[in-house]
């Protein structure tokens, strides 16, 4: 790579919380607390913890037990199940990384709105206009380089960290069991009243948990980037820690301060929390700027992420060559490029004044498209551990990865997994193209998965249009 500085472990941790700490952690509460009491949380936060820790260490041991494949997610998928499946992790990571950031900036508007409060709020075309100001001033600092970006990245972690920090303090000074543990919570749904079980808490509850840990596998997508493969699993696993002890601390704290009714209705969960301590209004203002700064910072993270797929994809002729081209610094220019024109066009979103429900509808679809890549992880990761004959250990974290995923998408639905293959079927021509440009012809078994792939497709598409299918 041409005139490239590589990324520490510093640097690589602080990626993949940047990654991962975005806007989930600010609204988690509200989201949560729609779906399970706060009881129910914890037991969801237990399952989630450890399939996404099992995930981690997925990472971490393929990151050790195959260095050389340098695409993280993508390699895997490739290296495991072949080209076409290699392929469909790459543009399924792509599509869900730029569908977040859309995600992300219209959290961010109806953040800064709250900010502004009303009667000074900004109208969709204003939004629009500075959303696509911030997406592009984005873009100027990566293509100054990856390790340029990994600095600022860096310090908008250590920024958004302090309120965070702020309410877990404060928020633990008056925290109220009464509150938090809510009456008949096995059978009933304290923010609605309606019937529920456990296992329907749970299960509700998924979609949003795993939409908290996207980014886990954020250290070993640039591990080609690192100053050495050994520092990639030690980075995912640590930002994992990290990044799992915030997330349940915060949202058992906004449980136990502000009754279930209320935060269900809450567009601002943190500052609500910090309103109610000693900092009064002024740490509700803190929070909804370190929203801002958190928001602006995953966005960074996830265009930095979702330009390097697809360049290293081209790099191994999976995609066209047009997306392995470099600047000087050695940036993914083109892909960087066409990652961020298709999330300005999606940030038409944000001409709708239902911002709140295009933020959970983008981030379900995301949540679902990226599921994909991270089942193949782990069975490739899965598939290795038997090969190889490793310790039981390992084969055991492989198995529950692998049941965690599978059990995701079932929790997060099928009409998302539909919607999935609706995005993932925009990926052929590309993939046409590369093997066009290699010499070669699609195999009868890639034939017989696009047929498939393009009937459900359209399957989906009927459903839309006539109806039937409401995301």
């Amino acid at each position: 790579m041409k005139n490239e500085k590589k990324m520490g472990l510093a640097l690589l941790v602080a990626l993949g919380i940047g990654s991962m700490i975005g806007g989930g952690i600010f609204n988690s509460p509200t989201d949560l607390i729609g779906k399970a009491n706060p009881q129910a949380t914890l037991i969801a936060w237990a399952i989630g913890g450890i399939g996404i820790i099992c995930l981690a260490l997925v990472f971490q041991m393929l990151a050790n037990k195959r260095p050389e494949l340098t695409g993280g997610i993508y390699s895997y998928a490739r290296a495991g199940f072949g080209e076409f499946i290699g392929f469909n992790s790459a543009w399924g990571y792509w599509l869900s990384a730029w569908l977040g950031n859309v995600a992300f900036f219209v959290l961010m508007f109806k953040t800064l709105n709250s900010l502004l409060g009303e009667g000074h709020s900004l109208n969709p075309f204003v939004s629009f206009i500075l959303a696509s100001i911030v997406l592009w001033t984005i873009h100027f600092i990566i293509t100054r380089g990856v390790k340029s970006a990994g600095v600022v990245n860096a310090i908008v972690t250590i920024g958004k960290l302090l309120p965070l920090l702020l309410v877990i303090v404060f928020g633990f000074i008056i925290f109220n069991a009464s509150v938090f543990n809510v009456a008949n919570w096995k059978t009933s749904l304290a923010a609605t009243g309606d019937s529920v079980t456990i296992l329907s808490q749970v299960k509700s509850a998924m979609g949003t948990i795993l939409w908290c840990f996207i980014g886990v596998e954020a250290a070993t997508v640039l591990s080609e980037r690192a100053e050495s493969p050994k520092i990639v699993g030690k980075a995912t696993v640590l930002s994992i820690l990290i990044t799992l002890v915030m997330y349940v601390l915060i949202s058992s704290i906004a449980m136990g301060v502000i009754p279930a009714k209320e935060l269900a209705n809450s567009s601002t969960p943190l500052a609500d929390v910090l309103k109610a301590t000693a900092l009064g209004n002024a740490g509700g203002v803190i929070v909804k700027v370190g929203l801002l700064v958190s928001l602006f910072g995953a966005t960074l993270s996830w265009i930095l992420l979702a330009a390097e797929i697809p360049y290293i994809a081209a790099k191994d002729g999976v995609l066209p060559k047009w997306f392995a081209k470099e600047n000087t610094v050695g940036v993914p220019i083109n892909s960087l490029v066409l990652t961020n024109v298709v999330t300005q066009l999606f940030l038409v979103a944000l001409l709708s004044e239902k911002l709140q429900s295009a933020y959970y509808t983008v981030f379900y679809i995301a949540t679902t498209n990226i599921l994909i890549p991270y089942l193949f992880s782990a069975l490739y990761s899965a598939k290795i551990s038997f090969e190889d004959k490793s310790q039981i250990g390992d084969k055991i974290v492989s198995l529950i990865a692998v049941i965690y995923a599978v059990y995701v998408i079932y929790a997060v639905g099928l009409t998302y997994l539909g919607l999935a293959f609706i995005m993932y079927s925009t990926g052929i021509v590309p993939y046409y193209i590369a093997k066009k440009e290699k010499g070669e012809k699609l195999t009868r078994t890639e034939i017989i998965s696009i047929v498939i792939m393009l009937l459900i497709a359209v399957y989906m598409l009927i459903q839309i249009v006539t109806g039937k299918i409401q995301p």
